[in-house]
């Protein structure tokens, strides 16, 4: 064996400090431009932004009226509108239409297991007081129809915020079949009471 020392492998020398000076503020510069990029579109998209619609007779602050609004809004002949309840036209009155409450119904629901029934009273608003009219005259044939369509309905299928929202859907479409001549706002639900 040899006390030889071999000669230790030339390192490789570090880069010099210019070449990574220069390729710092290029990276940085590069990053600046994007976020000016990035902050100039969402700007953008926020400037051009569509507006919300206003409510029917109500306009953004500085627009005019169109001119559609000026002439007063006539209701449609009767039987001349389709589906039986009337979009609100534009110069109703935003105020609540008249209410008809109609009696409470009692019914037995479809439960094999269990007698299960419900209280439910309900309140249809309707656009004018002819509107009222036309609907009294068929209380009857509406109570049958919303006693045949509860009475098919289980208690799972009554509960909750959306069993209630598909009766009150399905019922103003049965409302809007039989009584096809008055148009109504909205159907609600004033009272509900399961034993």
């Amino acid at each position: 064996m040899s006390d030889e020392k071999k000669p230790a492998a030339p390192a490789t020398p570090p880069p010099p400090p210019a070449a990574a000076s220069k390729l710092m503020p290029a990276l940085i510069g590069f990053n600046s431009l994007l976020l000016v990029g990035v902050i100039g579109f969402m700007g953008y998209q926020m400037m051009h932004k569509p507006q919300a619609a206003a409510p029917p007779g109500e306009h953004p602050a500085g627009e005019a009226k169109p001119a559609e609004e000026h002439a007063e809004a006539t209701p449609p002949a009767e039987g001349k509108h389709e589906g039986g309840a009337a979009p609100v036209a534009a110069g109703a009155s935003a105020g609540p239409g008249p209410m008809v409450k109609l009696p409470d119904f009692v019914v037995h629901l479809r439960n094999p297991d269990l007698d299960r029934y419900a209280r439910i009273t309900f309140e249809v608003e309707v656009l004018a007081e002819p509107d009222k009219e036309r609907l009294t005259a068929h209380l009857p044939r509406v109570r049958d129809a919303f006693i045949s369509y509860l009475s098919d309905r289980t208690v799972e299928e009554l509960s909750g915020s959306e069993g209630l929202t598909r009766t009150k859907d399905a019922l103003q479409l049965r409302l809007r079949e039989l009584v096809p001549e008055a148009r109504f706002r909205a159907l609600y639900i004033s009272d509900f009471v399961v034993q």
